[in-house]
């Protein structure tokens, strides 16, 4: 299924390239206090939270979803920023609404999508993102490190995501403030919660620690504060839910 997406993505990085249309974006950002969005919760734990319509593997997540909707519920509900997936393929993102989040919630939001190239970097500067993901997994070192550093250039917040010790050594040097464990595999999507457990203890104290993917219960949430987790990243159980608002509110807090 990777290569799948990133097969698509080289195409669209094509079409990107060829449409233009950045000149007229205004560089860089103002960079965002990562430190008092993620580490500033007082008795809860920051959330991320996520809007997504589908996932490659379970479909349709949600027939209905109200985005503007969703993204104010979310706001009113102590969300610390908001996460939007923007590619349309395989999760049915629009990346026009990413700036909607952005004037419903005024939060920071973060752009996800399979970033391989440094002109996605500038269309989410156009977007309006102030935090962009990066996947450690689809970059060698120098081609990371060139997307790092293009990132801090333009303003962007990097949330670099790994997902075993080998990509976390390879990432801890890197100029970047957010380290995320994705406790999903990108290869059959299986989640496993504790491979932020195995990974927290290899994480410097520096570096804002986010769990991401499979977070559905205050034990969830229990088990990854007690690793010493600033924030986490959560998006189907909230999208899911009944009442997404009241799921963000037992996630934030984490009590039994």
């Amino acid at each position: 299924m990777l290569e799948r997406i990133i097969r698509f993505k080289e195409q669209e990085v094509r079409e990107l390239k060829k449409s233009g249309g950045m000149d007229d974006i205004a560089f860089p950002l103002p960079s965002l206090e990562v430190d008092r969005v993620f580490r500033n919760c007082q008795d809860s734990i920051a959330v991320i939270a996520e809007i997504k319509q589908a996932s490659p593997v379970k479909g349709v997540l949600a027939h209905e979803l109200n985005i503007r909707q969703l993204a104010g519920c979310y706001r009113e509900n102590g969300a610390a920023a908001i996460s939007y997936i923007t590619d349309n393929r395989f999760f049915r993102g629009r990346k026009e609404l990413l700036p909607r989040v952005k004037e419903v919630t005024g939060l920071p939001v973060l752009r996800k999508d399979f970033i391989i190239d440094e002109i996605q970097l500038y269309e989410t500067v156009g977007l309006q993102a102030d935090m962009v993901l990066l996947i450690t997994a689809l970059h060698d070192y120098p081609e990371l490190l060139a997307l790092c550093e293009k990132s801090r250039e333009l303003g962007l917040e990097v949330l670099l995501e790994v997902h075993d010790r080998g990509e976390l050594q390879k990432a801890i040097d890197l100029p970047v403030k957010m380290l995320g464990i994705n406790n999903r595999n990108l290869q059959d999507f299986s989640v496993d919660l504790h491979r932020s457990v195995e990974l927290a203890q290899y994480i410097p104290p520096s570096m804002i620690k986010v769990s991401e993917s499979g977070i559905k219960t205050r034990e969830d949430v229990r088990l990854l504060r007690e690793q010493g987790y600033n924030a986490l990243l959560v998006g189907e159980s909230l999208v899911t839910a009944s009442d997404p608002g009241e799921k963000l509110r037992e996630l934030r807090e984490g009590k039994a």
